[in-house]
């Protein structure tokens, strides 16, 4: 396919995307959101390898635990709330700083503040549950310098629009391309990073135990937390049942150093992944089971190279 039939396709997605926008941002929210739902249904059905790997994970997560019955609902419920959060997504113009407050109650300002008083600045570990694209702005009306990384959309057009929804409120986005050194430098000027890093982190992911199975995660919270000496929060989002939304902010995680890097990022991480289990566990429906999470497993002998290396590359 030559490049200029790719980004026509890509256009043509992103003017109905933009379309379905237009008509979100003009019906009563309670109606735009259960035509996210119908959407979400309607996608369930049609993209057979995506309803697969969702019903694989969740037998993966549950095993015995749940019937299949259970476990298709819970899938459904999953691409429920994905459909009512791209709705959300969507509708982000019409937010204001102060119509925010409407839509989101937080719990934990205290510790969000206490993590400041602490280092200045603040790594928060996001999960995708709930409404995670919430917490761009909920972060950049709480904390005066914030910044997360950008993960490029394959669709150009549609990418300029992600980002600039996710800005509105003044977070910086930091490109996924060298990632590391920026956050880094951001860190240290005071900047608070947004972390959403639930997801798998290939084979320079540190591997520790989820749901009872080795996964793959991103070692950058922890190791950038260690590295900078920033605190580091836990925080997510859960879709309460009239649809509002209640953010829950950890107190600041006292992190277990021995001063073996490798060890130490693993041990913390664990912890952080632990956290998230319990509340996965708690809202099965409202984490995004689509993707596929064990699908790296250990090497080895990658990582026997990359020990031989000397590799210090913290996977963000």
């Amino acid at each position: 396919m030559t490049v200029s039939v790719k980004l026509l396709r890509h256009y043509i997605v992103y003017r109905l995307i933009t379309f379905f926008g237009f008509l979100v941002r003009r019906l009563p929210v309670h109606t735009a959101l259960s035509l996210g739902e119908r959407a979400a249904d309607v996608v369930y059905r049609l993209v057979k390898r995506r309803r697969e790997i969702t019903m694989s994970n969740l037998q993966a997560a549950f095993g015995d635990e749940k019937s299949q019955r259970e476990l298709k609902s819970i899938a459904i419920q999953s691409y429920r709330n994905l459909g009512k959060s791209f709705v959300e997504f969507l509708r982000f113009p019409l937010l204001t700083r102060e119509s925010l407050w409407q839509l989101v109650t937080v719990q934990g300002i205290e510790n969000l503040n206490r993590a400041m008083e602490l280092s200045g600045k603040v790594v928060v570990f996001i999960p995708h549950l709930g409404n995670h694209e919430l917490m761009a702005p909920i972060y950049s009306v709480l904390l005066p310098k914030t910044a997360a990384i950008a993960f490029p959309l394959k669709n150009p057009y549609l990418n300029k629009m992600t980002n600039e929804y996710r800005g509105m409120f003044g977070l910086e986005l930091i490109k996924k391309q060298r990632a590391t050194r920026h956050v880094l430098r951001a860190l240290r000027a005071g900047y608070s990073i947004g972390f959403v890093a639930d997801q798998n982190a290939g084979r320079e992911g540190v591997f520790v135990e989820f749901f009872g199975r080795l996964a793959s995660c991103a070692r950058g919270p922890v190791a950038m937390a260690i590295k900078t000496g920033a605190s580091i929060v836990f925080s997510i989002d859960i879709r309460q049942p009239d649809d509002r939304h209640l953010v829950i902010i950890s107190g600041p995680i006292e992190l277990e150093l021995t001063g073996d890097s490798d060890r130490d990022v693993a041990h913390n991480t664990a912890k952080l992944m632990a956290q998230l289990e319990v509340y996965i566990r708690q809202y099965p429906g409202q984490w995004m089971w689509q993707h596929n999470r064990w699908k790296t497993q250990p090497d080895p002998q990658w990582q026997e190279k990359r020990n031989q290396r000397g590799q210090t590359a913290i996977s963000l």
